[in-house]
């Protein structure tokens, strides 16, 4: 698993183990992951960990590496906590949980570390709640935000992050012509009221919920890619036409009318 990482993501191996090699350990980190699927995620994410224990490692701690890593792989191990959205929002509470848990020393003598999947999912309420605690940190607390855009999470979080982006994958898509069709209307937008073709995406692309989240993961595929190799000139505008979809995403998994939900889609575009 761990050559995998390692070949899969050679630049986020190398950046992370040459830094934790030099003994530099940042308080808090914002990993941004563009188009990676979820299960690879959490392998990338889980290698990070396990490297800061081995970097950190004391000799006369009372648990060895390995069993480290192993209850690190399985969630097991009491200094490592993931925390994920609970009904799409990443609460408060959670977020209270982890600062208490985490301000007691740890059992092993070791780094304690907690990963928040979904940064983007914390509203005002809950950035306040880490906010301190990333301001004033314990000398062995690691703080891990994982996003699929850093310019998703709030400004008071990113800034106080150092900011790492996994190398964008090729998984070799191919996109149907209606999606083809689609990209070329949103690149002609300014010339071509997108509205126009409202029947026709509504037919062919966004019929229901479910052809409607698979249309637009695969838009944000497309999107993630062209915007890994934008130029300066036009970067602002792929990461904003992203934003939009990921919103819209989110939307969906709510019950939501999908001709009303399309008409809000449509007229966002156009105002990019």
């Amino acid at each position: 698993m761990e050559l995998d990482v390692e070949v899969r993501q050679p630049k986020f191996c190398k950046q992370i183990n040459e830094a934790l090699d030099k003994g530099f350990l940042s308080h808090s980190y914002l990993i941004e992951t563009s188009n990676i699927d979820s299960e690879c995620v959490n392998k990338y994410i889980r290698y990070f960990v396990k490297a800061i224990y081995n970097a950190f490692y004391k000799e006369n701690c009372s648990i060895s590496k390995e069993k480290i890593f192993h209850l690190v792989d399985n969630l097991e191990f009491p200094d490592y906590i993931e925390i994920r959205p609970n009904n799409n929002v990443i609460k408060k509470e959670q977020l209270l949980a982890v600062r208490d848990d985490f301000s007691n020393k740890s059992l092993y003598d070791t780094k304690k570390i907690y990963a928040v999947y979904d940064a983007d999912k914390m509203n005002v309420n809950s950035a306040n709640t880490i906010l301190k605690f990333l301001e004033e940190p314990g000398d062995d607390v690691v703080a891990i935000f994982v996003t699929t855009n850093q310019y998703n999470v709030l400004d008071t979080i990113r800034s106080r992050c150092q900011v790492i982006s996994l190398q964008y994958e090729n998984y070799n898509h191919s996109y149907s012509e209606e999606l083809l069709s689609f990209f070329e209307d949103i690149k002609n937008r300014k010339n071509n009221n997108l509205l126009l073709n409202f029947n026709l995406y509504s037919s062919n692309l966004f019929k229901d919920k479910n052809m409607a989240i698979s249309s637009i993961t695969e838009t944000l595929n497309y999107y993630k890619d062209l915007l890994n190799k934008a130029n300066i000139e036009n970067i602002k505008e792929l990461v904003d036409i992203v934003s939009i979809f990921e919103e819209e995403l989110r939307k969906l998994k709510y019950n939501v009318n999908i001709k009303l939900w399309l008409d809000n889609l449509l007229l966002s575009i156009m105002e990019v």
